[in-house]
């Protein structure tokens, strides 16, 4: 159980990285950044992290998991666009919270899919 929970937060620092860096550049160059471009932002910036931190540091980070919620955090914080002026102060932080209050429960539900395919690996080894 606490194997699953370092890997939950692990991912989920990692797509909150890729979400930060998402709205921050979406902050300063709105125009060029809007729509697909925002979310393979924050998909390239979480999955890298992900990568950085669980061979690098050796953090456990399901990279998978951390893409995927990056994307759909930077989905929704780019939807927010339509609501609020984009590229502003107040779309960077509400966009943000609305984004990731999407984002991490798909991070979080899709982390532990990670330590089953690391089990069923291991079992194959010892066998």
């Amino acid at each position: 159980m606490k194997s699953i929970l370092k890997y939950c937060l692990g991912s989920a620092i990692s797509a909150l990285v890729g979400l930060t860096c998402a709205m921050l550049t979406g902050g300063l160059w709105w125009p060029p950044v809007a729509g697909l471009t925002l979310i393979g932002i924050g998909l390239v910036t979480a999955v890298c992290f992900a990568i950085l931190a669980r061979f690098r540091f050796h953090w456990p980070a399901s990279i998978v998991a951390s893409g995927i919620g990056a994307m759909v955090a930077s989905y929704f914080a780019g939807a927010t666009a339509e609501i609020l002026p984009p590229g502003s102060a107040e779309w960077i932080v509400k966009g943000g919270l609305y984004g990731a209050g999407f984002g991490l429960p798909v991070t979080i539900l899709l982390a532990p899919l990670g330590l089953v395919e690391n089990r069923r690996v291991d079992r194959d080894a010892t066998s």
